[in-house]
């Protein structure tokens, strides 16, 4: 049986300890290596992530009553030299 470094051994068994927690949450990834994250921190990017599409949409809306052609897709806006019209 091979002996493992000092380096991984702590590293598995900090995967370990996390993975049996009740303060992460363990998923795997595309390689199956097994990724915990804070359940705290999944709350505040769900969280943030709502905040950021309901300002979006509140810009959106704002522009789009001011006359501004909005498309979500294509957030860039380039301006011919000299004119006050946008071109998309």
């Amino acid at each position: 049986m091979e002996r493992i470094k000092k380096e991984n051994k702590e590293k598995i068994m900090e995967m370990i300890k996390k993975a049996g927690s009740e303060e992460y949450e363990t998923s795997w990834n595309k390689e199956g290596i097994p990724v915990s994250k804070k359940k705290t921190e999944i709350k505040r990017g769900r969280k943030s992530r709502a905040r950021g599409a309901r300002f979006e949409l509140i810009v959106r809306e704002d522009l789009e009553s001011k006359g501004w052609i909005v498309a979500k897709w294509t957030n860039n806006v380039e301006f011919e030299k000299g004119e006050n019209e946008a071109k998309l």
